[in-house]
């Protein structure tokens, strides 16, 4: 059993929402626009991640992040 620590004001810390907030998205290592997702692909032979494709609209760059399933 894990032990949590209780802040000082006595409340449970926020937990996350587990949606995707624009930080979630990477920034184009060529231009710095942010990316937009092109394809979202199961990885094979793990049930909770997907292998997310971004592209840069601008210059056409592409960057593929594997993430945990939501």
């Amino acid at each position: 059993m894990a032990l949590q620590e209780t802040p000082p004001n006595g409340r449970s810390p926020p937990r996350p929402s587990g949606r995707k907030t624009s930080a979630a998205f990477p920034n184009c290592p060529q231009c710095e626009r942010r990316m937009t997702i092109k394809q979202v692909a199961p990885v094979l032979f793990a049930s909770n991640l997907d292998d997310v494709t971004y592209g840069c609209e601008k210059c056409g760059t592409e960057a593929k992040r594997t993430v945990t399933r939501a």
